[in-house]
């Protein structure tokens, strides 16, 4: 299952010297971080502001919870599961034709 990742570093309500000392520490901590077991990394991408989003996979959501879980002192995240467009697509024109057919009878 592939999860999009949407994370925000947290700053408000902090002081200039709060936000960073905030920052070294979050970067200090992802210096340190190599993927989980199970967890396959897609896209890591910045928003060129105070965050980013991650396109991660994982067989298990627990994977993906561990991750984010390491980061949840210095970031929101929000965590969504996706599917390719492709099988997005493919499931809507299903469920169109299945409520014609409901329709019809």
């Amino acid at each position: 299952m592939k999860y999009m990742i949407e994370w925000t570093v947290r700053s408000a309500g902090l002081t200039h010297e709060e936000n960073l000392a905030n920052q070294e520490a979050l970067i200090k901590a992802f210096s340190q971080w190599t993927p989980e077991d199970g967890l396959t990394v897609h896209e890591f991408l910045s928003n060129l502001g105070d965050g980013g989003y991650v396109l991660v996979e994982a067989d298990d959501p627990k994977v993906v919870q561990a991750f984010g879980s390491k980061f949840f002192y210095w970031n929101d995240l929000t965590i969504v599961p996706v599917i390719d467009v492709a099988d997005g697509v493919a499931n809507a024109s299903a469920a169109l034709d299945w409520a014609r057919n409901a329709l019809r009878g």
